[in-house]
């Protein structure tokens, strides 16, 4: 069996470019080929084919009948399902989020931040709205959505730098930010403020509150959010961040977060 040494330890060289191949669709929205992968990762196409045919086999990854190119399988999903679940943060935060979304009647997701864009693990919904997006697995932008905005201006700025290596800043509306400069700048605000704001920048007519969830090392691992209505939080935008900042806080204390003095 094929196998490297790094930093002491032994790594399996194909099980780790296995999870190259299947870490390149964080990223990517539509389904690769061979020559993609090979390309992507700097391997001859004969090495590729054979880790990517028993990735098929083993349904974490699934060919398109039409291109003939690959995509993300079904398993990955029963996976990431399982993860999400059994997570203490979706078990604890579930209960606050219920109880956020009924106090406003609007929608409160749950994300964290995975590459340099950010998955919705959870979304509760009010019982009269219609079903919209992001469900639960959406991979949704950083600039333009408050959750990512609280994860970013939580980062080091060696770490935020090099994820912002190479990050387009699609404008989803005409409100979005579609500059560097200015995502920083945002960003210094909500790390003096603890809160952000989605003014529209995903879906017009649609906007956010987010704050950060910390962890027991003070950390901010995760964040929730408000979205819904623009115009119904911007009439209790207020009462909204009292009830947000609350939420946060009680759902960190439970994760054995303690503030500093």
């Amino acid at each position: 069996m094929e196998k490297e040494a790094s930093s002491g330890k032994r790594r399996i060289q194909s099980v780790k470019r296995a999870g190259d191949i299947l870490s390149l669709f964080i990223h990517e929205k539509k389904p690769l080929g061979i020559t993609e992968f090979s390309k992507h990762l700097g391997l001859p196409k004969t090495t590729v084919q054979g880790i990517v045919l028993t990735l098929l086999e083993m349904d974490y990854l699934e060919r398109d009948p039409i291109t003939s190119k690959y995509r993300l399988g079904p398993m990955l999903f029963q996976l990431g399902m399982k993860y999400a679940t059994n997570m203490d943060l979706v078990n604890i935060a579930r209960v606050w989020m219920e109880r956020l979304c009924f106090q406003f009647n609007e929608p409160v997701n749950l994300g964290m931040l995975v590459g340099n864009h950010i998955v919705v693990l959870l979304r509760i919904e009010p019982e009269n709205k219609f079903m919209a997006m992001p469900q639960a697995g959406s991979v949704i932008p950083a600039h333009s959505t408050s959750i990512g905005k609280v994860i970013y201006a939580s980062l080091e700025e060696n770490q935020r730098n090099e994820l912002l290596k190479g990050y387009t800043f699609t404008p989803m509306t005409a409100n979005s930010i579609t500059k560097r400069e200015d995502f920083l700048d945002e960003l210094t605000i909500v790390k003096e403020k603890g809160i952000s704001f989605d003014k529209e920048e995903n879906v017009v007519g649609l906007a956010g509150i987010g704050a950060p969830i910390f962890n027991y090392d003070g950390q901010v691992f995760a964040a929730i959010a408000i979205t819904g209505n623009a115009e119904n939080i911007k009439s209790r935008r207020e009462e909204m961040i009292n009830g947000l900042l609350y939420t946060s806080q009680m759902i960190s204390d439970q994760l054995g977060y303690v503030p500093q003095v």
